[in-house]
């Protein structure tokens, strides 16, 4: 048997084996046959078996159905589509949420296959639901540390006007995680999960408790990064949405921009002195230290009337313990002051300002606007925690700066 044999007859085996295992390897997935169209319905035609859409992004297609499209109610806020109930065109309406799922060669000219929905009434209700969660659940704190590899958070969490205590968050589950945005002055949904949370974040949150509530198992979390800070009004201009004043720390100019989730309210008399008490107990809601009086420098006494001393101070101290006193939450203390309007802010009035700020603090977008803080900015003693000298929130009446 000569060379040429040995390498042809080598070969043949080689091309049968070849073929061989070519035909035995398991076929590639085919490509996705559908794509989905995601967006709210602006319009129902059944009649002409179409639907419009208006997606997230402001595109509004509109979609086709027939008698073969699967129509399939989910309950709000669901995620596994296996809950779905089957439902008909005619459940479908105006503000319903939907995903539309089409066919990947053409998703606007046939029929959409299946199409899921979520009424637009459940999804209020929902809305109402986590709304009064935030209001009445969460929990707030400020970050101490991050740990990404055991998906744990530390936070301190101030549950009065005494010193923080630490809280661990466990996020190792389904956790929703929104970030403040400067821009839009919401909290945004994102899916970058722990990378969002940095050291030093003001973070609020929902989660289960465990019975001494050192540890929460987080379901809900937003963050951001933010200051505090004490301003004297100089203009308001209401339908721009915007306040500019002076920085009481550095005298330097700022505009903040008011948004229409910004809250704004007004300590009323009883509970501002009830805070500046928490900052210098023999505060008589006189004039303060050095002569510095509540309206950018002025001497006198507090808007509104305020007495110095005898009748207010004794209604002050019943006020604040019928708000938890001692052991209230500031952050829920001042959920229940009253709300005002940005046209009710005056020029020269003392505020405190709290949001995301700009790199050179020329710029703040407010979170907050609390006025009616003149006792508070007044009432810092000679020694220990002064407003004035840098970041300030509620959560730092207790026990001073830390």
């Amino acid at each position: 048997m000569n060379m040429r044999t040995v390498l042809s007859g080598a070969l043949l085996v080689l091309l049968t084996v070849v073929v061989s295992a070519r035909a035995q390897a398991p076929a590639q997935p085919a490509a996705s046959r559908y794509v989905s169209v995601i967006g709210t319905v602006e319009k129902v035609d059944s009649a002409a078996k179409t639907f419009t859409l208006k997606t997230d992004k402001g595109e509004e297609p509109t979609l086709k159905f027939d008698d073969k499209t699967q129509f399939l109610n989910l309950p709000a806020g669901e995620k596994d589509t296996k809950k779905a109930t089957r439902a008909a065109v005619a459940d479908v309406s105006p503000g319903d949420r939907v995903i539309a799922r089409m066919r990947a060669e053409d998703e606007t000219g046939l029929p959409a296959v299946f199409l899921y929905f979520e009424k637009k009434t459940d999804l209020a209700q929902r809305q109402k639901k986590t709304e009064e969660e935030w209001q009445t659940q969460s929990v707030y704190g400020t970050v101490k540390s991050v740990d990404a590899a055991a998906k744990s958070v530390v936070i301190a969490v101030r549950g009065g006007f005494g010193p923080p205590k630490d809280v661990t968050l466990d996020a190792a589950g389904s956790v929703e995680y929104q970030r403040f945005s400067l821009d839009s002055g919401k909290y945004e949904p994102s899916s970058a999960g722990l990378a969002l949370i940095q050291t030093g974040d003001q973070v609020r949150l929902l989660g289960q408790k465990n019975a001494d509530q050192t540890q929460i198992k987080l379901e809900a979390i937003q963050s951001g990064t933010f200051k505090s800070l004490p301003v004297t009004v100089k203009s308001v201009d209401s339908a721009a949405g915007m306040i500019v004043a002076t920085d009481l720390t550095t005298k330097k100019p700022i505009t903040i921009n008011i948004k229409p989730d910004t809250q704004l309210k007004r300590l009323d008399d009883a509970t501002a002195l009830v805070m500046a008490r928490r900052l210098n107990p023999t505060f008589q809601n006189e004039t303060g230290r050095g002569g510095r009086g509540g309206r950018g420098g002025q001497e006198g006494p507090a808007p509104g009337g305020a007495a110095t001393g005898g009748g207010l101070a004794g209604r002050g101290g019943q006020a604040g313990a019928g708000r938890g006193g001692r052991n209230a939450d500031p952050n829920k203390l001042l959920d229940q002051q009253p709300t005002i309007g940005l046209a009710d802010l005056k020029a020269g009035e003392p505020v405190v300002v709290t949001g995301g700020a700009s790199s050179d603090m020329a710029k703040l977008t407010a979170t907050s606007v609390v006025a009616g803080v003149d006792p508070i900015l007044r009432a810092a003693p000679d020694r220990g925690a002064d407003p004035l000298a840098g970041n300030w929130n509620f959560g730092e009446l207790g026990g001073g700066q830390e």
